[in-house]
């Protein structure tokens, strides 16, 4: 339905309300009479000028007590259509009046809270919403709303402090919000150098989430920070375990802790222990690079095609062009060149990570889904493990 039909049809819909009020059953008048502005408002509509109708209710700000939850309702009504500025006006002139009820006035106060959330006036939300949060009635939605803010924020301190005060019950899913926001917090320490603070964040998140994938991250950074490589290599290859789909992403961490201590042995079984768990295009590419340093070129060559064909995957197929183009010459070179760019192309294109709540795709992992705003709900698209054809085994790709 058209916006400016809903904005008529309400008072319409409050004065129908308006007289089941004033008459009783036996037809007396048991209250004041409406406003006449009202019954000419509702001779334009019948007179086909809504617009006329419309311009004439919009101009009712001087509210009796019998007016206030029509008006408060129309306030409403201008905020979901984007009219944040007038639902202000509307709200802010019920809340300063002095002889409302209370339950009405903190109705007031809760629709202006949530017209200067809309406007993104996170200042004045937030004062008038930690008023609202000592009223029974309003402490959850207000505390909701103290959330949302202190995450536009980055206000984490406050944020954890408002969850657990809206998840006492601490459902998985909230203590799993929960784990992320203190990681989030051990993530300013780690940048200002604070390890000491950053890990005890860490250990926070894991007593609401024991197996928290980016806390295990974090903890493992930490450990090698502190030249504590072995530990940290221990730490990272829980997720194998843990969150075997996830352990790309720690593919590069560990094998830099195994370079560092020059044990390129271990990280040749950590890639093939990785491997059979997950065909992450980034183990394959550490697995080839390790060949070729070690065994040479012609050895990382033959293993990247065996396991491209292995596992198949968009990203795999266009490294392992770009490598053909750099050893060939001539026109096979151009061609191996213009099949790379193609593919680069595609590949720009693939997204790599989905939200398991809303469907939202990205290129990159995050930890709260730019989406939905959900903490943890980002996982990477599965790579299937497809088995060699033996008829086209020996064919050059």
């Amino acid at each position: 339905m058209d916006p400016v039909w809903l904005l008529i049809l309400l008072p319409l819909a409050a004065v129908g309300g308006w007289f089941m009020a004033v008459y009783d059953q036996d037809g007396k008048r048991t209250r004041k009479e409406i406003p006449e502005a009202y019954f000419k408002g509702l001779n334009l509509i019948l007179n086909e000028e809504p617009d006329e109708a419309l311009r004439l209710f919009l101009k009712l700000v001087e509210v009796d007590s019998d007016t206030v939850e029509m008006h408060l309702a129309l306030g409403n009504l201008f905020r979901r259509q984007g009219e944040v500025e007038r639902a202000t006006r509307i709200h802010y002139h019920l809340f300063r009046r002095t002889d409302l009820e209370q339950g009405l006035r903190s109705l007031a106060l809760f629709e202006l809270a949530q017209d200067y959330f809309r406007a993104g006036l996170y200042d004045r939300a937030e004062e008038h919403f930690l008023v609202l949060r000592k009223i029974k009635n309003y402490t959850k939605r207000a505390n909701g709303f103290l959330f949302q803010i202190y995450e536009q924020e980055r206000e984490w301190e406050k944020a954890i402090k408002v969850a657990l005060q809206l998840n006492s019950e601490q459902n998985e899913e909230s203590s799993k919000t929960i784990a992320h926001l203190y990681c989030e917090l051990a993530e300013g320490f780690i940048g200002a150098g604070a390890n000491h603070k950053a890990e005890n964040c860490i250990q926070s998140a894991f007593k609401h989430d024991s197996r928290c994938l980016r806390a295990v991250i974090q903890s493992g950074r930490l450990e090698s920070m502190r030249g504590n490589h072995v530990n940290a290599i221990a730490i990272w290859r829980g997720i194998e375990y843990w969150h075997p789909d996830a352990i790309g992403e720690v593919v590069e961490h560990v094998c830099n802790s195994y370079r560092v201590m020059g044990d390129l042995r271990g990280m040749r079984v950590f890639l093939e222990s990785a491997l059979d768990k997950s065909p992450d295009p980034r183990i394959i590419n550490a697995l080839v690079e390790l060949t070729n340093e070690k065994d040479g070129r012609d050895a990382g060559q033959k293993l990247f095609v065996d396991l491209v064909r292995k596992f198949p995957s968009i990203e795999s197929l266009h490294q392992l062009i770009r490598s053909n183009s750099q050893l060939a010459s001539g026109r096979q070179n151009r061609d191996y060149s213009t099949l790379a760019e193609l593919l680069s192309q595609v590949t720009q294109s693939v997204k790599s990570y989905y939200c398991k709540q809303c469907g939202f795709q990205s290129q990159s992992l995050h930890w709260q889904c730019p989406g939905c705003k959900g903490w943890g709900t980002v996982q990477q698209y599965q790579y299937p493990s497809v088995p060699i054809n033996q008829d086209n085994a020996d064919l050059p790709i």
